[in-house]
């Protein structure tokens, strides 16, 4: 009897885990074939969130490109200048004390003449609208009356003038002349806010005048140019070119600037970022990097 009743619960042992097996198996089965259908649905899911959010931003940015003024790009190409121009001014004053010594000398044997002087002050305000595009008055161009009314005082001065001043080496004048006029030109047209004409005249000066001193700073105002056009593709290559060209030109830094700021207007953030990060890097101090740093807070 004991043994029968031993059989009879190993049987039943047997049959249960037997079922119980069969279960376990089908169960997994389906919960396999449930965690294969969700993971295609959230894959599906994704997808289309990620179609949806790549649309958003092209329609996004079509609608800044349509919604931007010539106004708003005016702005936004010269806040960043106008926050360094308080350092850039202090610059210009030493020019001006510079300026005053030499008015109070005017009088003196062998001293300036009104001609330079009037010369020197006309740089000044030349650097100041080409850099800021401040209207300060009158003509970009130098005035020809001031220097045609201190001829007589050429002619005083120059016995002393040939005595104190050494013979100054050889040049081409009139190749110096057409560089000088040339360049003259595309800076009143740039100030005249006549870009397209300008940006030409500066493409053709740093055409025909590649070692000139001033080809860099030709080659940077055809990235101005294309700025204040709204070409802004065109302004990175131009600053670029300043970039890889002339490291050491006094352009340097205010064409990496501009770069930063160009490539945001094409949707470049990534890599307006990088070279702005990279001015503020190498340059902490300068007035760039200080323009740099508030625009990147701007554009966070």
């Amino acid at each position: 009897m004991t043994a029968r009743n031993s059989r009879t619960v190993v049987l039943a042992m047997g049959l249960s885990a037997l079922l119980f097996g069969c279960a376990t198996k089908s169960d997994l089965e389906t919960l396999q074939n449930q965690a294969y259908r969700d993971r295609q649905e959230s894959r599906r899911t994704i997808q289309k969130l990620e179609e949806q959010l790549g649309q958003t931003q092209d329609e996004l940015r079509e609608e800044i490109q349509k919604t931007t003024s010539p106004v708003q790009a005016r702005q936004a190409n010269t806040w960043a200048e106008l926050e360094a121009l308080r350092v850039q001014v202090a610059k210009q004053q030493e020019k001006l004390d510079t300026l005053s010594m030499k008015f109070g000398a005017m009088n003196a044997p062998g001293g300036p003449t009104l001609a330079e002087v009037a010369s020197d002050v006309q740089n000044i305000k030349t650097a100041l609208q080409s850099q800021f595009g401040m209207d300060l008055g009158g003509p970009a161009a130098a005035a020809p009356a001031p220097e045609a009314a201190a001829t007589g005082d050429k002619a005083k001065a120059a016995p002393k003038a040939e005595t104190s001043k050494p013979a100054a080496p050889a040049a081409d004048p009139a190749k110096v002349d057409t560089a000088d006029a040339l360049f003259a030109r595309a800076d009143q047209a740039f100030k005249a806010r006549k870009y397209e004409e300008a940006r030409g005249l500066y493409s053709e000066f740093a055409t025909n005048f590649k070692k000139h001193p001033k080809t860099s700073e030709a080659v940077y105002w055809v990235g101005e140019c294309a700025y204040n056009l709204q070409d802004y593709g065109k302004a990175v290559l131009a600053y670029q070119e300043v970039i890889e060209r002339f490291p050491k030109s006094s352009k340097y830094k205010s064409a990496v600037l501009k770069q930063g700021m160009a490539f945001y207007k094409i949707g470049k953030d990534k890599a307006g970022k990088a070279v702005l990060e990279d001015l503020v890097s190498r340059f902490p101090s300068s007035p760039e990097a200080i323009s740099a740093k508030k625009f990147l807070k701007e554009h966070k």
